[in-house]
């Protein structure tokens, strides 16, 4: 799989040596795989790497996750970027569904660290994600 990421990174000029990137990460399999890959890769691509991580508020366990996550950026003492926000009353408030509240409060979140504290924000989706 490294080989395949690398290969897909460079035909496609995701990421250049010297870029600021963030890994997002919920703490989800997809995402944990992702941040996985990137350590393997960050030395030989010459980035810097840190971790961003968006609170929801949606599932009871979200406090877990946050923790979880915390706890990987610490252990490989990356930089961790993190933002909350109460989707369930954005997405009541803007009578939109869960998943565009959830999607465009994070997003929004990821474009206020471009340029500032990040270059590139790197994220996971599976086959199943929309």
């Amino acid at each position: 799989m490294r080989e395949r990421v690398l290969a897909f990174i460079r035909e496609h000029g995701l990421i250049y040596a010297g870029d600021r990137v963030g890994a997002a990460v919920s703490g989800g399999a997809d995402s944990i795989a992702l941040l996985r890959v990137l350590l393997e890769l960050r030395d030989e691509l010459g980035v810097v790497l840190s971790i961003v991580h968006f609170n929801h508020k949606i599932r009871a366990e979200a406090y877990d996750d946050e923790r979880f996550v915390a706890a990987l950026a610490e252990e490989h003492k990356l930089e961790l970027h993190r933002a909350e926000a109460d989707v369930p009353r954005f997405a009541l408030e803007h009578k939109i569904s869960l998943e565009t509240a959830a999607r465009k409060l994070r997003y929004d979140y990821f474009r206020s660290l471009l340029g500032t504290a990040l270059d590139k924000i790197a994220t996971a989706h599976t086959l199943n994600d929309q």
